[in-house]
């Protein structure tokens, strides 16, 4: 039986199938009529007009007849019941629907418009509409979120899990059946995911929910597929926005599982789904044909818009047409055939552009499949231009793309054209800068502010990113937003605005940046509190990583201050920490940036951005835990042998004790004060894994690694190391069970450590150095394009101080020569270096020497003779081929590492593409016994990517390095908690 809800007198003379029918009737004719309406025709009272009852069957049937559009959905909208009594009766609009159904070509998609109603009272007329006597090719609510046009659908299009999901482990094993360039995958989320299509659960709506909030994810989907249904219909839509807010998705699709379902019921529903989008059904419809009535689907316009084949279809073809005439893509031959048996293209293809001339489009691929050179005599070569035109063309009577193998020859022309759209971007970009502007009120106007700021006025600072524009102050150099991936129509962007003098805490908006033109614009509202020079730092950040900082300067002053000469408001680069982001779409999620700065007053500060919060911290508490790391770290660095005879034993849980009461006094610092606002901003300390640090100032090192998140033990004659303590660094995670988190004030844990828990990303950057040589700018090795791997199988170099003993260096030298076949080098001093990087130009660069020297006239030693690194020339780190890994692992007697972080900043200038190095003092065998468990540790996961059957081939240097880290801890050498990293975290060995 049918619950009528509120339709129970209306429908009477009705039974439940033909109710359905009425119901569709219904709804259509009253969307229809609110049309007629701004156009002053009352289509109802038309209707009323009619003389028998045969004839308004008839009308209404033909009109909805009329009012379809090919296979677009028709709009339906529920009318208020106290109107019921103008339509005309049920029985008469079952009889229309019926008929028009008969003469239909094929089902009906039906459109239900909210109109403010909440979805529960919307959800008994989606499943009526669903049943069988409608015939309704699909039913979705399509008003559901914003058509703003954000929403992101790229060939091939994916089906993605969380790790956790159970559906994770039968995604990863179907990825090995599908040959490339398919249509769809199937992926598990990790942090390379920025985006996806479809973001799947196997739970039900509320679970889903729940988990969303709990754990995040760390990606952004397009719709949301729920294999589990939906638990309360009551409060559907109030916990579906919940689900949609959490990964910015426009689409919320719950389906009920079949009540027997075989095994692998949803690979089966989902290879069938993808299988029904690549032959160019609407999304909704192929939700329709795939799950049956068992779909509640919630869309936005967008979405259903985008997720269509034929869309596809015609962005790549505009994107042809606007390549150069000579441009040239390289398509298979088995491509290019698919894409010639679509009818309107193959006389074009065949006759219209004679073989083996013309310009554009070229077959290639292996001999047995008819590529280069096998074809050299049979190319298939057409203007790019024409094949946009008769793409566009091939509509009609025979529908667009019907067949998967056509899909695919499609995804393959749109990363071809990816690749040249990329290629010409970085040739010719759009010139765009970080622009701002300030306004304030004055007699009710909003005025421009262009020269300063005062007391006591509210103000509000407009950002964004765009165009020369004279109403826009703008930084002087170009934001380089061309290098982003141009595989998404547009980026979301953070940006942070901070003044610490004028603003309790940070202040943070999204931007969103269009391919080309200006972006949306953020906006901060403060009222500025004191007189000072005002210095605002804006934090450009994207998917959790900071790319770009801007500073404008301005002056705050008193009430009835007048502007004096030449005062005014300006804005400046502070620091650029990439230079190539072409990649940065494949790029790993971060789940927090911290940036180390100082304010006007030169007191140290850092800002962090995590979830959705920003904060700002006052560093200068943090100078005394420095100190003690750096004295706790120097006794130890003087024995090895106490140290060394397993991490449980000797003087190591006494050296823990300290550091763990240290590092909860860290946390208390930097984090604590913090956590419960960060929980709710939608990031979980505890959980995150990966964090960056840019630091502006290189005499600022902060020991992030050192940072001890749980509480921290209580009394040094009552402590022991957790009994889980080695377990947990051979698992790379804490046990829930153990002791330690049962009674944390009894025990210490090394997994405690944010260096061996978390992978740190650290980049220095100090805008007090200049520009060596008069150089435009600073290029720092880093990832991009086909440059992502760091070739540790190629040659090595070995240097150390007059300090250290041959014998203590062998080891490592005997592991390099092992692993490189014998290709290493043991140089005696800088002059031998320098001659080896020219000559055989390694990859690794392994140094222990002896820092001397202090601020500009640091230096260091190896074999006696030292060497100033300030402005260290290229030569010594990088002259052509591979960037390299660059390891200085050596003795500071100032028994600090502040200083130490300039040779690092050198090093990175001149080419190296990661430097690893300590933030505590290491002495001699400790600094070689380190030394070689981290090499020991890199280069056996390096030889193992790519080759060994199943090994992980996208390893990268953040997981790799922590890997290492945890080992060496477990080879009993707590000075492995001093090893940072700076340079990109997204290397792979």
């Amino acid at each position: 039986m049918t619950n009528r809800h509120g339709l129970a007198a209306w429908s009477l003379e009705v039974d439940d199938e033909r109710f359905a029918q009425a119901c569709a009737a219904l709804g259509i004719l009253n969307a229809a009529a609110r049309r007629q309406r701004r156009r002053r025709i009352d289509l109802l009272e038309q209707l009323a007009a009619r003389r028998t009852e045969v004839h308004r069957i008839a009308d209404i049937a033909a009109m909805f007849g009329s009012m379809r559009d090919g296979d677009k959905a028709m709009d339906w909208e529920m009318p208020a019941l106290a109107g019921l009594a103008r339509f005309p009766s049920a029985s008469v609009l079952a009889a229309a629907w019926q008929k028009y159904i008969d003469d239909a070509p094929w089902g009906t998609r039906i459109a239900v418009k909210s109109r403010g109603r909440r979805w529960s009272r919307l959800l008994p007329m989606l499943h009526t509409l669903q049943q069988a006597p409608v015939g309704a090719g699909s039913v979705f609510v399509a008003d559901a979120f914003a058509w703003d046009g954000q929403v992101d659908w790229q060939l091939p299009f994916s089906f993605a899990a969380l790790p956790d999901d159970p559906l994770a482990d039968a995604f990863s094993d179907f990825r090995t059946y599908w040959r490339e360039p398919w249509p769809y995958r199937f992926c598990v989320v990790d942090r390379s995911q920025a985006r996806v299509e479809m973001l799947v659960f196997s739970g039900p709506l509320r679970h889903v929910a729940g988990r969303l909030l709990a754990k995040g994810a760390r990606c952004r989907a397009a719709l949301v597929l729920l294999l589990g249904g939906i638990e309360d219909d009551a409060d559907v839509e109030d916990v579906a926005r919940i689900v949609a807010r959490e990964v910015s998705a426009e689409g919320v699709v719950c389906v009920t599982p079949p009540a027997e379902a075989e095994p692998d019921w949803e690979m089966q529903a989902l290879v069938r789904l993808g299988d029904e989008l690549t032959h160019d059904r609407p999304l909704d419809v192929a939700l329709s044909m795939v799950f049956g009535e068992s779909v509640t689907a919630f869309l936005s316009r967008d979405l259903v818009q985008l997720s269509h084949l034929s869309n596809s279809v015609e962005r790549i073809a505009g994107r042809l047409k606007a390549l150069p005439a000579d441009a040239s893509l390289v398509v298979s031959e088995r491509s290019l055939d698919d894409l010639i048996h679509v009818p309107d293209l193959v006389e074009t293809l065949e006759t219209a552009v004679p073989r083996g001339r013309g310009g554009g489009l070229a077959g290639a691929g292996p001999p047995e499949e008819g590529g280069a050179p096998a074809m050299a005599d049979s190319l298939r070569k057409v203007s790019p231009k024409i094949l946009a035109r008769n793409i566009r063309g091939s509509r009609g009577a025979y529908g667009y793309y019907r067949e998967s193998d056509e899909a695919s020859s499609l995804t393959e022309v749109t990363n071809e054209v990816r690749k040249h759209e990329a290629a010409r971007a970085a040739e010719q970009p759009e010139t765009r800068y970080v622009q701002h502007s300030f306004w304030r009120t004055e007699a009710g106007e909003l005025v421009e502010e262009r020269q300063r700021l005062i007391v006591g006025t509210t103000v509000m600072l407009r950002v964004r990113i765009g165009p020369p524009d004279e109403r826009w102050q703008a930084a002087p150099e170009p934001f380089p937003a061309h290098e982003l991936p141009r595989n998404r129509r547009r980026h979301r962007l953070q940006i942070v605005f901070h003044e610490p003098t004028q603003l309790d805490a940070p202040m943070m908006e999204d931007l969103w940046l269009p391919g080309s033109g200006p972006s949306s614009v953020a906006e901060f509202v403060f009222t500025p509190r004191e007189p000072a020079a005002f210095q605002a730092r804006i934090t450009v950040l994207h998917r959790g990583r900071v790319l770009q900082t801007v500073l404008i300067h301005a002056r705050v002053v008193p009430q009835g201050v007048q502007a004096g000469a030449g005062e005014g408001i300006a804005q400046q680069i502070e620091a650029r920490v990439r230079e190539h982001w072409s990649d940065l779409g494949a790029r790993r999620r971060f789940d927090a940036s911290f940036v180390l700065n100082q304010t006007n007053a030169e007191r140290p500060l850092l800002t962090g951005v995590a979830g959705k919060r920003a904060w700002a911290t006052d560093l200068d508490g943090i100078r005394e835990p420095v100190a003690t790391i750096n004295q706790l770290l120097s006794e130890v660095a003087y024995s090895v042998a106490d140290y060394s005879g397993g991490l449980t034993r000797g003087d190591n849980l006494k050296l823990f004790y300290k550091l763990a009461r240290v590092g909860s006094d860290l946390y208390s610092v930097l984090v604590a004060d913090h956590l419960q606002q960060l929980r709710s901003g939608g990031m979980d300390v505890e959980e995150a894994t990966h964090i960056q640090i840019i630091s502006t100032r290189a005499d600022e090192v902060v020991p992030f690694e050192f940072i001890y998140q749980y509480p921290p033990p209580d009394d040094e004659d009552d402590v022991r190391f957790c009994p889980s303590a080695l377990e947990a660094l051979r698992a790379g995670a804490c046990p829930g069970h153990c002791d330690g988190q049962q009674e944390p004030e009894r025990h210490v844990c090394p997994m405690g450590f944010w260096g061996l828990r978390k992978v740190i990303e650290r980049h220095i950057y100090s805008p007090r150095i200049g520009k060596p040589d008069g150089a435009e700018l600073i290029v720092q090795a880093e990832p991009a394009g086909d440059r992502v791997r760091l070739q540790l199988d190629q040659p090595a170099l070995v240097a150390y101080s007059q300090e250290v003993e041959h014998d203590e260096v062998s080891p490592v030298i005997a592991i390099l020569a092992a692993r490189l076949n014998g290709r290493v080098q043991e140089v005696k001093d800088w002059d031998e270096w320098k001659a080896t990087v020219s000559g055989s130009r390694p990859t690794l660069l392994v140094a222990f020497p002896h820092n001397t020297g202090d601020k500009q006239d640091i230096a260091l030693e190896i074999g006696g003779k030292t060497f100033k690194t300030l402005r260290l020339p290229r030569e010594y780190v990088h002259v052509d081929g591979p960037y390299p890994l660059v390891m200085l692992l050596g003795c500071d007697v100032a028994s600090t590492a502040q200083q130490y972080a300039n040779h690092i900043r050198y090093f990175r200038q001149a080419g190296a593409a990661v430097v690893i190095s300590t933030i505590a003092t290491v002495f001699g065998p400790h600094a070689v016994k380190v030394g070689e468990k981290m090499i020991e540790g890199l280069l056996s996961i390096s030889g193992q990517a790519g080759d060994a059957p199943g090994a992980d081939a996208e390893t990268c240097l953040g997981e790799a390095l922590r890997a290492a880290k945890r080992q060496a801890l477990l080879d009993s050498l707590p000075m492995a908690l001093c090893v940072v990293a700076f340079g990109d975290a997204d290397w792979r060995l």
